[in-house]
This record gives structure tokens, C-alpha cells and sequence, in this order.
């Protein structure tokens, strides 16, 4: 199938730790960690690389944000469970949740494909997904708009698709 394989390497040279330090070095860290993850995954289970980037770039602003820099936090992950390590936003220190804190940037993206994996709330992305890889056709607009869910924002499936044409002409330069 032609459909996620662009090019699945195990790379020797994979580096979970992501020391980038500009946006090129983001996409390519993201990317290697995804190829990497992505060949530990049966094909139908594997998360296309540049919607993953897309909103790794829109969640972390490109990896920038205090949850990146400090929670190694690339997905604004959330959790609700008081006992998991947790960065509260600055500007809602109250808040009955938190974004869960992880070790590497890469065990973030990791958690983030587990959950389209297995969560319930991604039921509809993994059956579009599913669909696509049979039909071995990809349509990442298709796929980023069973992922309302992921948050609060009414615009977020919007604002990945921009995110996502961003990436599009940003590769072609």
C-alpha cells in the first residue's frame, strides 16, 4: 500500500531528545519521531506524518510554548488525573486539569498516537483512517475533521487545515 508508507525507515539515528532550534529542525525532529513511531505500528495504525506535524506546530507554536519548552508537551495533551505530572496554564492556575508533562518531546507525540489509537472520543478518525487506507487514499483535510474533539475551539479543525496547507507550501520551499 502506498497509502502512509512514503518512506518508513527505522532510523539508527533517531534522537527522541528533539535539540532543534528553528522551524526546519522542528518538522524534521516531529518527522523522525513519527517515521520512528509509525514503523513500530501495524500500516492501518499509522498516524500520517504531516498531520501530526501540523499539529504539533499549531498546539506547541512550533515547539515554543512553555508546555514544549518546559512539559515536553508538542500535542496540548490534557489530563484530569491530579496524581499525573501536570503544567497548569499561566493565565487559569486553578483549573480542575493540566498538560500532562512528559519526558521527551517524542513520548508526547507517542501518547498523542496512542490515544487516536485506542481513545473512544477518536472512534470517527480511526474509521475515516481505516476507510482510506482500504480505498488506499489519503485525504488529511477528511481526517483532521473527525478531530473536533481535540479541543475546546469550535475553529480547531479549521485552524489545523490552515496549519496544515501552511506546512504544504513551507515544504515546497
Amino acid at each position: 500500500m502506498t497509502w502512509i508508507c512514503s518512506v518508513l525507515l527505522i532510523c539508527s539515528s533517531f534522537n527522541p531528545e528533539m535539540d532543534y532550534t528553528n522551524n526546519d529542525e522542528f518538522i524534521e525532529d516531529v518527522r523522525s519521531c513519527i517515521l520512528h513511531l509509525n514503523s513500530l505500528e501495524e500500516d492501518h495504525n499509522r498516524i500520517p506524518i504531516n498531520l501530526v506535524i501540523a499539529q504539533a506546530i499549531h498546539e506547541s507554536e512550533w515547539g515554543r510554548s512553555r508546555f514544549a519548552t518546559i512539559g515536553n508537551n508538542l500535542l496540548g495533551i490534557r489530563t484530569f488525573d491530579p496524581a499525573d505530572d501536570q503544567m497548569k496554564p499561566l493565565n487559569l492556575p486553578n483549573v480542575a486539569w493540566g498538560l500532562r508533562i512528559f519526558e521527551t518531546k517524542c513520548e508526547s507525540i507517542s501518547y498523542y498516537m496512542y490515544l487516536l489509537n485506542n481513545n473512544h472520543h477518536y472512534e470517527l478518525f480511526r474509521e475515516e483512517r481505516f476507510f482510506q487506507y482500504i480505498s488506499d487514499i489519503m485525504d488529511l483535510e477528511k481526517l483532521i475533521r473527525t478531530l473536533a474533539i481535540y479541543a475546546e475551539d469550535v475553529y480547531y479543525t479549521q485552524k489545523i487545515t490552515q496549519t496544515l496547507k501552511q506546512l504544504e507550501a513551507y515544504d515546497r520551499d
